[in-house]
Parts: C-alpha cells; structure tokens; sequence
C-alpha cells in the first residue's frame, strides 16, 4: 500500500509526487469534502459508519471519511484543530501499489452525494 498526504512525512509520500491517477483521485476525495480516503486491495464493505469525528462511506473497496460538523472530538493533522474547526481539505489517501480508478470506486461518491441529499446513512445498519 503507498500512503498519501499534502507534504509527505515520515509515513507517508507526498501526493504532488503520485502518479497522476492517484493525484486525481485525490482531487476527486478533495472536491467531495472527503479528509481520508483509503481503497482496498481486496475486501470490500458496503456500509456508513460514524465515530466522533468522521462519517464514513464505504463502498467496495472504497473508505471515503468526512470530517463531522460538529465532532465530539477534536481533530489532529500536524496540528491540532479545536473541536468546532472544519478541516476542508483532503489530508490523508492509501491506495494499493496497482491503483487504477474504475467505475466501482466513482460508485463510492455518487453513495456519499444519495447520503447527502437524504441526510441519511443508506447503507447503515441503523436505517
């Protein structure tokens, strides 16, 4: 797995270095709000989790986070963001070393866009 951010770091490569399927991949998760992105190489989950900072979209192999609008707790990327700060930006993605993008990890966005307009999990257990 190759992991992602803006600058790199020690853990992690930096995504202006990525090739360019997984830098528009990238800006794809960063124009959907999307702060961590992760896509599995082989197990899939069809499901909305949430925790008490992100909401979570996954869909195949698909992991899309979303920063809550109001987290219970606060929020770390290099600094620490206080608990009613909206972290706009895409911060972390790992993908597999063969990633290619394919209509079934786009299914993934149009899942967050129907969650989104029905303000619902649709995939949660819950609904």
């Amino acid at each position: 797995m190759n992991t992602y951010s803006i600058n790199g770091s020690d853990t992690t490569k930096s995504i202006s270095r990525a090739p360019e399927t997984v830098q528009t991949f990238w800006n794809l998760c960063n124009s959907y709000g999307v702060s961590i992105a992760r896509v599995r190489k082989l197990e899939d989950r069809f499901e909305s989790t949430e925790g008490k900072t992100f909401k979570g979209t996954h869909y195949g192999k698909v992991s899309l986070y979303e920063q809550l609008k109001k987290p219970e707790k606060p929020l770390w990327f290099k600094r620490l963001l206080g608990v009613d700060t909206t972290n706009p930006t895409m911060q972390i993605l790992e993908v597999p070393e063969d990633f290619v993008i394919n209509n079934d990890m786009l299914s993934a966005f149009r899942v967050v866009r129907m969650e989104r307009s029905n303000n619902t999990g649709l995939m949660s257990n819950n609904t």
